[in-house]
């Protein structure tokens, strides 16, 4: 588990003296408070810290490691399971807040490429720290059995709108757009911890499917 006090040391990491204090707390209470919502039932904090805790472990590769986390922060900024533009409009959001408080726009160019990059998650093997961070946000499909079906069923709670029926024919094909790709992982890190995992996780939720 996590706190609060955890999470908000690692966001002070995104900020220098020079940030206003009082506007940076103010953003760090909005991000609480929309990734705290009661239909977040896997889009939430604890998927925020999961990637942020796996982003870490790559510190001394990642070439701007701000724009990175920041991105991590804001990508799922704004989820509506019955919308198809989340990535887009959290990465307007994330320009919107972050110009507000000085961001430098070069900066925030980048935060919100990155944000956008999770729509298709293609990897751009050439973009290291694109690839760290789309890698980090899949590594939930690399867990443990036990935690992986927690993030399954966790899915199905925010579609729970969509009937069965047509639950499983979407899914599994979410699933298979997966399992068709080279490789889930473009780091040589995750790629040699979880793949095998996780395509061993993904199928066998295919089978629970169908």
């Amino acid at each position: 588990m996590f706190s609060i006090n955890e999470l908000n040391q690692k966001w002070q990491q995104c900020w220098t003296d020079r940030s206003p204090q009082a506007e940076i707390d103010l953003l760090f209470g909005l991000l609480i408070d929309a990734y705290s919502k009661s239909d977040r039932h896997y889009h939430n904090l604890n998927h925020i810290n999961h990637v942020l805790i796996t982003i870490e472990r790559f510190n001394l590769q990642l070439q701007n490691p701000v724009s990175v986390k920041l991105a991590v922060w804001f990508h799922d900024f704004v989820y509506d399971p019955q919308a198809s533009d989340n990535e887009f409009q959290s990465a307007k959001l994330a320009r919107e807040l972050l110009t507000k408080v000085s961001v430098l726009p070069e900066l925030i160019d980048r935060v919100q490429q990155l944000i956008l990059a999770t729509k298709g998650h293609q990897i751009d093997p050439s973009d290291a720290d694109l690839s760290i961070f789309l890698d980090a946000d899949l590594a939930i499909l690399g867990t443990d059995p036990t935690q992986y079906q927690d993030y399954a069923r966790s899915i199905r709670q925010e579609y729970s709108w969509v009937s069965n029926a047509k639950y499983q024919v979407g899914r599994i094909k979410v699933l298979e757009s997966f399992l068709q790709r080279g490789r889930l992982y473009c780091t040589d890190l995750l790629f040699d911890e979880l793949e095998s995992i996780a395509r061993i996780n993904i199928q066998q939720e295919i089978v629970f499917l169908s």
